[in-house]
């Protein structure tokens, strides 16, 4: 429950920023086409590891979060239960989005 809070606020979080003129559109537009389509990375790895077929590598996964989806990333691995043990790929998940985080404050602190 905690982590699709986490990606919930955020994305508040952005629209807020957006209705106060404090970020552009396409900012918000990137982290949700980006989560979408990390959100179906993990769907297509998840249906493939209860297949039996190959699988989407850690690394893809870990690349899609970091560039902006880790909002779906959170949201598939509750949804869908994947990934969700895993230890080192859970920390770095998280420091993931705790780089988009500090990207977002050091852009807004500059007022780009």
């Amino acid at each position: 429950m905690f982590s699709k809070s986490v990606a919930i606020l955020f994305l508040f979080g952005l629209s807020f920023l957006f209705i106060k003129e404090r970020i552009d559109l396409w900012l918000i537009a990137s982290y949700l086409t980006l989560s979408l389509f990390t959100f179906l990375l993990y769907g297509v790895d998840k249906y493939n590891a209860i297949k039996g077929r190959g699988r989407i590598s850690e690394r893809t996964l870990q690349i899609g979060a970091l560039l902006g989806g880790w909002p779906g990333a959170l949201m598939a691995q509750q949804l869908f239960r994947h990934k969700t043990k895993k230890r080192p790929f859970i920390i770095v998940l998280w420091l993931s989005i705790l780089i988009n985080f500090a990207g977002v404050g050091y852009f807004q602190y500059l007022d780009l």
